[in-house]
């Protein structure tokens, strides 16, 4: 199994595990795959220090795909913004209750 890390992990592991390079098409499946992993993560969290932890993790997967995409984090705010002009933010803690 081939699992995402970060860029400074195999200089920390040394000789006790083996890294490969990925592949453009394979480090784009392999980050939302780590977004999805961090969200998980950050839905897990316990203690407002692991929380803090896991939300910086879930931010630095974000940005990496951002600068993959070519997509500024200015950029992506802007739509944030515009989506809370149109569509509100979750102050209010709004639920719809649908029929499944």
């Amino acid at each position: 199994m081939k699992k995402l890390v970060r860029d400074k992990i195999p200089d920390i592991a040394g000789d006790k595990a083996e890294f490969d390079v990925l592949s453009n098409d394979e480090y784009r499946t392999s980050l939302r795959d780590k977004l999805v992993e961090e969200a998980k993560e950050v839905q897990a969290s316990e203690t407002r220090a692991n929380l803090v932890e896991e939300l910086g993790d879930l931010e630095e997967v974000m940005r990496a795909i951002l600068e993959d995409a070519s997509i500024t984090y200015e950029e992506m705010d802007s739509i944030r913004q515009s989506k809370v002009m149109q569509r509100g933010k979750f102050e209010q803690k709004i639920v719809i209750n649908t029929k499944d």
